[in-house]
């Protein structure tokens, strides 16, 4: 993949949901397109609480970053989270937006650990 390539996948991965509705002349939402993506994570979770092997991305309490929370793939089982998994390792550029990313999850996560104390 060409850095041209990867730079517009990734503005059209930040981006998807401007596209739907962009496509849609406004007169509606990519919310279809989330409701499709929950249903698949429920559908699976009850694959595995019915003993099916399950691995799929959920974000959870994770010690893979200095975040206290954070988004990668999980082995589900009968009783939910059985582990989770490393990311992989990643390249330049996803190394690139990791960094950028971090600080501001860290800041999201307060926030939302500093509404349910108080």
């Amino acid at each position: 993949v060409s850095n041209e390539e990867r730079e517009a996948l990734t503005v059209r991965t930040q981006f998807g949901g401007d596209e739907v509705v962009k496509a849609k002349a406004g007169a509606g939402s990519a919310t279809l397109s989330m409701a499709y993506a929950g249903f698949l994570f429920a559908e699976n979770v009850v694959k595995a609480m019915k003993g099916a092997d399950v691995v799929q991305c959920a974000y959870v309490e994770s010690t893979l970053t200095d975040a206290p929370f954070f988004a990668s793939p999980c082995k589900f089982g009968p009783n939910g989270v059985e582990e989770v998994l490393g990311f992989g390792e990643l390249s330049d550029y996803e190394k690139g937006w990791f960094d950028k990313m971090l600080p501001d999850l860290k800041k999201q996560i307060q926030k939302g650990v500093d509404f349910v104390n108080n």
